[in-house]
């Protein structure tokens, strides 16, 4: 009897499944924790990488090469990291808790307050396949170099629910994040042209010359060595360019002389030029380049004849030029060509008109010249313009001062372009006549500029047409590594705000351009180039 009913009861399968339930279910319980937990820290992870992949964007965007860029990239990833995204978090990252993200450059040894991210500025970074950052060779602390901001979130402790199954005794993991952004430059709106740097040696094929020569070029710049000097820039159609050569950048508006000198003129060329990849246009458009750029001046010629009433074509409020004035109003094509005043092959004339930047000593560069300092006659062009003694530099630059504000001590005598802003803020000085009879003003007929009234074109919304914004490039070694051919990419060392100080003059097969270096981008720059700029930042790792 005994036996049958162990025997029944041993053949019993009613129930086991709940036998089994309860077996099973410790180990369902534990998987389910350890997934979430899984999903848990890699819903940490993501975080912290959004958080440092923000904050790289953030800092590299400030990275300009200017002497506060650092600065302005550590308080651009303080303010996000502090209060813009991640403010009002738990301690830690357990059940119920958000994570807190810090950053403070002034507290970064501060034991009592530490950050959860480092960051570091870099000159360079790895080759594509090369992961190992060395922050030893590629850090700097020099804001002119930086051009990566390298993001690190410290380690970031998850509280677990399901112990980490390594002797049963952890009840975290850490989760980290790391995020590199470059900062990019493009520039929109400008002239479709470029200038070599004037302090690249001739015929330079060497890198690390180039690379030197882009640290002068923004080294006297900052130091005001620059301020007031003379450039004068020859158009060539050669392959070597070099200092002293200007070229010019391909629009996407067409192909020719004709289209360039269209972009030139109206100052939209239909695209945006990146720093790092500019696309150059080759061969000889000198003509209607100079025909495009002059317009500015209120000179119509060729193409251009029958544009005068169109405000895209019209001139500066100020065209002072020392421009010939004989039968100007019957008949002639004094609005038509510009013809200068000359004694000699020096342009201007002290007994009839004188152009802004007159009397500068110049010297060879390469295909131009350059001044060896601002040592153009002010005080001449002055009296001859406006038939008095010429105002101090202080009462020009209280109107306005285009000088470095590291530039020292400040400058001997204003800067051309300086002295044409003082002019514009004093309209009585634009209508003077020198003693051939040319005033600053445009002229108003049928032959010269009849569009709309040019006081509906504000400087500040329409910019002065007397300015152009070009590219700076290396020339030598980029035409060495076959860059100024039209077909890869050029490089600019920096973009610059020029002043015209005369309209382009035709000198037998070549034109040249006469300017002025007003701001420049980078190291030393004044910031008056931004509303050009298209900055971004990239991420890159």
């Amino acid at each position: 009897m005994l036996c049958k009913a162990i025997k029944s009861f041993w053949d019993d399968r009613h129930g086991y499944v709940i036998a089994l339930t309860l077996i099973s279910m410790p180990l369902l319980l534990g998987f389910s924790l350890l997934v979430i937990d899984v999903g848990r820290t890699g819903n940490l992870h993501t975080d912290l990488q959004n958080a440092v992949d923000a904050m790289a964007l953030a800092g590299a965007r400030e990275l300009d090469g200017r002497d506060d860029a650092i600065e302005r990239a550590q308080a651009a990833i303080k303010t996000l990291a502090n209060s813009a995204a991640f403010k009002g978090g738990g301690t830690g990252w357990s059940l119920g808790s958000n994570l807190t993200v810090s950053y403070d450059a002034a507290k970064a040894d501060d034991p009592d307050q530490p950050n959860t991210v480092e960051v570091h500025f870099l000159k360079s970074i790895p080759a594509q396949d090369d992961d190992d950052i060395d922050l030893a060779t590629m850090e700097t602390l020099n804001p002119n170099e930086a051009s990566y901001a390298y993001v690190v979130a410290k380690p970031q402790a998850l509280t677990t629910i399901f112990p980490i199954p390594v002797g049963f005794n952890r009840d975290t993991v850490n989760v980290s994040a790391e995020a590199v952004a470059v900062y990019r430059a493009s520039a929109c709106d400008v002239t479709p042209i470029f200038i070599c740097n004037p302090y690249e040696p001739a015929g330079n094929t060497s890198e690390t010359a180039a690379e030197e020569a882009a640290e002068a070029l923004h080294d006297k710049f900052a130091d005001g060595n620059l301020y007031g000097v003379q450039i004068e820039l020859h158009s060539t159609s050669a392959s070597n360019p070099g200092p002293g050569n200007f070229g010019f950048l391909r629009t996407p508006l067409g192909n020719g002389a004709s289209v360039l000198a269209e972009a030139l003129a109206t100052g939209n060329p239909g695209t945006c030029y990146t720093q790092d990849n500019l696309d150059t246009e080759t061969g000889a458009k000198a003509g209607p380049v100079e025909d495009g750029v002059n317009t500015r001046f209120g000179f119509y010629s060729s193409s251009f004849n029958n544009v005068n009433d169109d405000p895209r074509y019209r001139p500066a409020q100020n065209v002072r030029s020392a421009q010939t004035q004989s039968g100007k109003g019957n008949g002639s094509k004094a609005c038509d060509t510009y013809s200068p005043v000359m004694v000699g092959d020096v342009v201007g004339d002290p007994s009839k008109a004188v152009p802004l930047g007159y009397g500068a000593t110049m010297t060879a560069m390469g295909g131009g010249k350059i001044s060896s300092g601002n040592n153009w006659q002010y005080g001449t062009y002055w009296n001859v313009a406006q038939g008095t003694a010429a105002p101090s530099v202080s009462t020009i630059l209280s109107n306005y001062s285009s000088y470095p504000v590291q530039g020292g001590a400040g400058p001997s005598q204003p800067s051309a372009y300086d002295v044409y802003r003082y002019e514009l803020a004093n309209p009585a000085l634009i209508g003077h006549a020198s003693a051939n009879g040319e005033t600053g003003t445009p002229t108003i007929s049928n032959q010269c500029y009849s569009g709309p009234d040019l006081s509906d074109y504000t400087d500040p919304e329409y910019g002065d047409r007397r300015e152009i914004f070009s590219a700076i490039v290396n020339c030598g070694y980029e035409a060495s590594v076959g860059h100024l051919n039209g077909h890869k990419a050029t490089r600019a060392v920096a973009f610059a705000r020029m002043f015209l100080t005369k309209p382009a003059i035709k000198a037998s097969s070549e034109r040249y351009l006469s300017l002025e270096m007003v701001d420049i981008t980078g190291k030393g720059g004044r910031g008056t180039l931004d509303e050009f700029l298209r900055e971004e930042a990239e991420l890159v790792r």
